[in-house]
């Protein structure tokens, strides 16, 4: 059945399109994915790798994201018409003669209009994933929510490109793909109102936070554009890095669910974000008054590079891996050790490991051969695995330290026969 929609018409290049809105109840029933479009299974392999739907993805993020979010917002679906339909097109300046001069000459490209589409086939070139969780809440009602019943009136925007031939088709589908780039981490972070755990990590580096404020070159002290710190860099960590510690500590108390957008797929509550911060702000402040040549670098941005240096004392402690490595091991030995054990005397006995970056307890564990870091979660654990030992290794289950002693001596390429741990710290 022929549809009518009120539509604007242009054209880019070779083609033309029209921007309309539709109602997510009729747009569910009248298209259909590319990745359900069959004869397309002849094209290359990158084109088919393209189409293909990611479902797990659909199912577990964006659709429990539309069926919660009051505020849920998606961009314009490409929509391609049949091969055989045409659209016809009705400017407004033909239906209404009468309208004002100055209207007129707004419309002097007759771009404004009525856009009438008859009943074939109506593929989703892009936002093939949006659509089909569009899909799985209004028709499959596969995913509960207290916005799941509103989503099918909901308008959202369509850009409707007609089928001028099958090359024409897959170079749109291909560039659209191609060129589409998703936000980098540190901007999802910056920006997301619904994660937690990104909410937090603002307030840590904002206002009166223990890691707010610029340094000497007027810089942020917390580096929002890089994963890792350059060894002349006068900030002191990375926005991820930092994330990732929210991450541990919000662990660490069982809040991470309540604070996981990905669970949530909601702006968690105002009181739920004040105890995650009491906690994370509380856990970032211990750190900084129990190693105390951190705080300085913190307070003295201009020598970061020479604190950071690998002949430095406490050279790795300026790196963003190591604030990981940390807050994980930290949440290990409170976890595993003496329960009269504090959080600040936890620190206080980690900052006596050598943390020199040329230091051996951390070759093939956290720092290669270069002295560069290690990047692999594996590494991360080890490390924080190694921390927590030499903080509380007498009260460790002595299966978990011969455990460790065999990780090590494999990261190392040590005979595990013969390869020793270092003692641990003295409590």
């Amino acid at each position: 059945m022929p549809t009518i929609h009120t539509a604007i018409r242009a054209n880019m290049g070779s083609t033309p399109y029209y921007v309309t809105t539709m109602k997510v109840g009729d747009l569910v029933q009248i298209a259909r994915p590319a990745s359900e479009q069959e004869e397309w299974a002849t094209t290359g392999l990158t084109e088919r790798l393209q189409r293909e739907l990611n479902n797990a993805r659909v199912r577990s993020e964006i659709a429990p994201y539309l069926a919660n979010s009051p505020d849920r917002f998606f961009g314009a679906l490409i929509l391609l018409l049949h091969a055989d339909e045409q659209p016809e097109f009705e400017p407004f300046s033909d239906l209404a003669k009468s309208l004002p001069k100055a209207y007129r000459a707004a419309m002097a490209k007759d771009s404004f209009g009525f856009l009438t589409i008859g009943s074939g086939d109506r593929i989703i070139l892009d936002g093939q994933h949006r659509f089909a969780a569009l899909r799985e809440v209004v028709i499959d009602r596969s995913v509960e929510g207290s916005c799941a019943a509103d989503v099918a009136h909901d308008e959202v925007t369509v850009i409707i490109v007609p089928h001028i031939s099958t090359q024409h088709t897959r170079k749109i589908f291909n560039k659209v793909n191609r060129y589409a780039k998703n936000t980098s981490r540190g901007d999802n972070i910056l920006t997301s109102e619904d994660d937690g755990f990104a909410i937090l990590t603002r307030r840590l580096a904002d206002d009166d936070g223990p890691l707010a404020g610029k340094n000497h070159k007027g810089e942020s002290i917390v580096n929002y554009r890089n994963n890792t710190i350059a060894e002349r860099s006068a900030q002191l960590t990375t926005l991820s890095a930092l994330y990732e510690t929210v991450r541990i500590i919000a662990e660490h108390y069982s809040m991470a669910d309540e604070l996981n957008e990905k669970k949530t797929h909601v702006r968690p509550p105002e009181e739920t974000l004040d105890e995650g911060y009491e906690h994370v702000q509380g856990w970032w402040t211990a750190v900084l008054d129990g190693m105390p040549q951190l705080k300085y670098g913190r307070d003295n941005t201009k020598i970061l590079p020479e604190l950071r240096a690998r002949g430095a004392e406490f050279g790795l402690l300026f790196k963003p891996a190591t604030h990981i490595v940390l807050f994980q091991a930290l949440s290990q030995i409170l976890k595993a050790g003496d329960p009269d054990l504090t959080l600040q005397e936890a620190v206080e006995r980690a900052y006596q490991i050598d943390w020199q970056i040329t230091s051996p307890l951390w070759r093939d564990v956290l720092i290669n051969s270069a002295h560069n870091i290690l990047t692999k979660r594996e590494h991360y654990n080890l490390a924080a695995d190694l921390v927590t030992y030499l903080v509380i290794g007498g009260k460790l289950d002595a299966n978990d330290v011969e455990m460790l002693r065999l990780r090590v001596a494999t990261a190392r390429g040590e005979d595990e026969s013969t390869f020793t741990l270092p003692a641990p710290l003295a409590n």
